[in-house]
């Protein structure tokens, strides 16, 4: 079905999305297949009310949509009409692509990306797709059994995929936060915290790091905490480091993470695959809060592969207080050396070049 080429420019399409965690490293890797050649088409394909039907139009990719949900946790007759969308979706899709007529289909996870991926199989198409999470999700889980290709991030997932098929190639990261982290400059003077809660559970984090703040004020003139709110929690927590008379960085959202990555020597945030390759990818100690709510609690597998590798500190949400994170934060501010360690663990973990290794691998197949 896919044109063969004898130059570096493709056709491919990008399927998945619903959450930053599916989608931000597929468009990682979409840049690095246009960085190689301009030349190359992509197009995106997501479900209708999906992170991608925002995000993707600002990057300039084309995005078609299809009406399709998750299987999961669903009974009776929302169960069947999930997989009535998902069967429809796939004609929907086999249509879609013999009109495009691409050389690859590479999934990024979620429900959105199965019809798509299924149907590139069918129709012949070189297929992949990319698993971020130490724990696959059941869509991955099942495509991963007869794609060309599948790209872990963890070593610890590979006992659920095909080992012939399957590469250990890290998470694809914005290219945008690896050229900054590539012109690194000297550390602030200050022990620099960045802290951050994600898209999903910021609240927790919010609350506890404020609490622990009041078991810091020893030494906070030391430190330099840059803390991404999220939009719904940032007037709360101003307004609680205000009451408390201390000095920080509150924003709602931090758009140049590689800067914020940059300067930090410390991070607190959830176990999202995505937040953890660019943290491996600057090489950066941190302290993960796995969010609770997580499909299979799979943030909690994420952080313990970082924890037992000995590039992080795990406090699950359950025991997590203001004196808990504070202790932790205070032991790691008082111990370069332990600090250290954790730094050169983290940047053994990390794979800055992973959507380059993918976008070459992925070439070799389809050429």
């Amino acid at each position: 079905m896919g044109v063969k080429k004898t130059d570096r420019s493709f056709r491919l399409v990008f399927a998945g999305g619903g959450t930053g965690g599916h989608l931000f490293p597929a468009i990682a890797l979409a840049e690095e297949f246009k960085r190689r050649d301009p030349g190359t088409s992509i197009t995106f394909v997501g479900s209708r009310g999906g992170l991608e039907e925002r995000i993707v139009p600002k990057y300039g990719w084309p995005l078609k949509l299809f009406d399709v949900e998750g299987v999961k946790r669903k009974k009776g007759l929302n169960a069947a009409r999930a997989l009535a969308k998902a069967a429809l979706s796939t004609v929907e899709a086999i249509k879609f692509l013999r009109s495009l007529r691409p050389d690859g289909v590479i999934g990024s996870g979620s429900y959105s990306s199965a019809p798509v991926v299924a149907a590139a199989r069918l129709l012949g198409i070189k297929t992949a797709i990319l698993e971020q999470n130490a724990l696959p999700g059941l869509t991955n889980r099942a495509l991963g059994k007869f794609v060309n290709r599948v790209y872990i991030s963890f070593e610890e997932s590979r006992r659920f995929f095909p080992g012939g098929r399957t590469i250990l190639s890290g998470n694809p990261v914005r290219r945008d936060i690896i050229t900054k982290l590539e012109d690194r400059r000297g550390r602030a003077e200050r022990f620099s915290i960045l802290v951050f809660g994600g898209s999903q559970g910021a609240t927790a984090i919010n609350a506890a790091f404020l609490d622990a703040a009041e078991f810091l004020t020893d030494i906070w003139s030391n430190l330099k905490v840059v803390h991404q709110t999220g939009q719904d929690g940032f007037e709360t927590v101003a307004a609680g480091y205000k009451r408390k008379n201390l000095k920080v960085e509150a924003r709602q959202f931090i758009e140049a993470m590689g800067e914020a990555y940059n300067s930090a020597d410390l991070v607190v945030c959830r176990a999202g695959a995505t937040s953890l390759a660019e943290i491996t990818a600057a090489g950066l100690p941190s302290i993960l809060i796995p969010y609770p709510f997580a499909s299979d609690d799979h943030q909690t597998v994420n952080a313990r592969s970082l924890e037992n590798a000995g590039a992080a500190v795990m406090i699950k949400q359950e025991g997590l207080t203001g004196s808990v994170l504070a202790g932790e934060i205070r032991r790691l501010y008082g111990d370069p050396q332990a600090l250290r360690s954790m730094r050169e663990r983290s940047k053994a973990l990390g794979k800055p070049r992973a959507a380059q290794e993918i976008a070459e691998n992925f070439s070799r197949l389809i050429i």
